[in-house]
């Protein structure tokens, strides 16, 4: 009788191993899929960003239309460009983003003129 509760505990013991083996593994699975997911779409946005500078780069009438709003370092250099806009911030740098993207900012961090 005690021989086949020691058994029977063995196997219990074994079970729940097998089966934390198998949750670890189906996790790590998982996150690993994740990472590969996400490393991809970095290099999409990656290659489309390489595309779209590679037209710019042919066509300098493009250029002038297209501004990245990003690259200009003052305040005034931003306002004198209708599309952009200079955001300031009490955290971080003041920039100069896009009319897009400063709507995006989030309020509390960043104020745009």
């Amino acid at each position: 009788m005690a021989r086949t509760k020691s058994t029977a505990k063995r196997h219990s013991i074994v079970s729940y191993t097998l089966l934390l083996l198998v949750v670890l593994a189906d996790l790590l699975q998982s996150s690993s899929s994740a990472l590969h997911s996400e490393a991809s779409k970095d290099r999409w946005s990656l290659d489309s960003r390489r595309r779209g500078l590679s037209g710019l780069r042919g066509n300098p009438k493009r250029q002038q239309i297209i501004p990245n709003c990003g690259e200009m370092g003052s305040r005034s250099q931003c306002s004198q460009d209708p599309k952009c806009r200079w955001c300031k911030s009490e955290a971080l740098d003041d920039m100069c983003f896009s009319k897009a993207e400063a709507w995006r900012l989030p309020q509390q961090v960043f104020v745009c003129d």
